[in-house]
């Protein structure tokens, strides 16, 4: 029997009635039907279950209760629960968002500024330059060994270079060296910062966890942390002690991550300790040509920008603006991960096989 248009019918959640859909003004319907969509994400890999089962005995919502906009009964769901339920799904996934970057600091979009000015830094610091960034998250913390060699575990490759089976750097197996001897140190510090580690390892990590390595601008925005001297924490290397692992310091080796001061940012180990993957391919003149929004380097060259000075370089190589390169794995290279607030909005998955190297 055909519906009589503006019929009442009865709202599953809080029981009030409601006119049939053909009598509800454009707008509740459209936002009716992006709440569906939005749910269709929220709901993806879940069972469909009867609404029924998720009748409320009051007004407030759960989960469960939620599901009954995934249900037949939805169509009689009345304005206010449907933005009760919008309200709902948004605090939900703000919840996941911080959980997903509860060790990560936020970058948001906007205008920082790179290079050293005229008369400072190296020659391939200039010229000092604007850039704007979109928002965007980073690490803490340097990736530690712990966590790095669980990752190495869970995919069979992606081996530091003194961990990889039958390697001439292997600790156990290796040629007798000053890198053996060296990596050795590491086999039982699991929370110092992973090294011997190439670019493409690191990559693959941080695709294993939905991240990336960052750009060489969006490191130096971070280092930074809205300052404008040479170090996060000041203009010259005096404090340095304090913030950062350096060879006046360090006793030849790398320490455990989080033992010196963070920037005011709350980044660990931005200065020194280790130097630091970016995603970017190094060209000593590419500032000169860099562009102003979200540059990403040079597509193609030898060698990789690392940042950050490490445990083996005097302070001055942890400058916020110093910039080098390299193209293999070394003992006091490292990394951290980031990710676009873009990228954690709109739930993208970066497919965690990318680089991966067996090897």
């Amino acid at each position: 029997m055909p519906k009589t248009p503006g019929a009442k019918k009865i709202c599953p959640h809080c029981g009030k009635s409601t006119p049939d859909k053909t009598s509800i003004p454009p707008h509740i319907f459209i936002s009716a039907l992006l709440l569906g969509a939005a749910f269709v994400f929220w709901a993806s890999g879940r069972g469909r279950q009867s609404a029924q089962q998720f009748m409320p005995v009051s007004g407030k919502l759960t989960d469960g209760i939620i599901a009954y906009i995934n249900s037949p009964e939805a169509d009689t769901a009345c304005g206010p629960c449907l933005a009760s339920a919008n309200n709902f799904l948004k605090e939900k996934k703000e919840a996941e968002l911080r959980e997903k970057t509860k060790d990560m600091a936020r970058l948001p979009a906007g205008e920082y500024f790179m290079g050293s000015p005229e008369g400072a830094g190296d020659p391939d610091e200039h010229p000092r330059h604007a850039v704007y960034l979109d928002a965007f998250y980073i690490d803490k913390y340097e990736t530690t060994i712990g966590d790095y060699m669980r990752f190495v575990k869970d995919t069979s490759g992606n081996y530091p270079e003194w961990a990889k089976p039958n390697g001439k750097f292997n600790i156990d197996s290796g040629k007798e060296d000053y890198y053996k001897r060296l990596y050795s140190l590491l086999k039982t510090c699991e929370t110092c910062p992973i090294a011997g580690v190439t670019a493409q390892n690191a990559q693959a990590y941080c695709a294993s966890k939905n991240r990336r390595l960052p750009t060489e601008a969006e490191w130096e925005a971070a280092a930074r942390a809205g300052s404008e001297t040479e170090f996060s924490f000041g203009g010259n290397s005096v404090p340095a002690g304090d913030y950062a692992w350096h060879d006046g310091n360090s006793g030849a080796k790398p320490h455990p991550v989080g033992e010196k001061k963070p920037n005011p940012l709350g980044l660990y180990d931005i200065h020194g300790n280790v130097w630091e993957w970016t995603s970017d391919y190094y060209e000593k003149w590419y500032y000169q040509k860099s562009p102003n929004r979200d540059p990403r380097g040079p597509e193609k060259a030898e060698e990789r920008v690392i940042r950050g000075g490490s445990w083996a370089f005097d302070a001055d190589a942890a400058r916020s603006a110093n910039r080098a390169s390299n193209d293999r794995s070394n003992d006091d290279i490292g990394f951290r991960c980031a990710v676009s607030e873009s990228a954690l909005s709109a739930g993208e998955e970066t497919a965690a096989n990318l680089a991966i190297e067996k090897q």
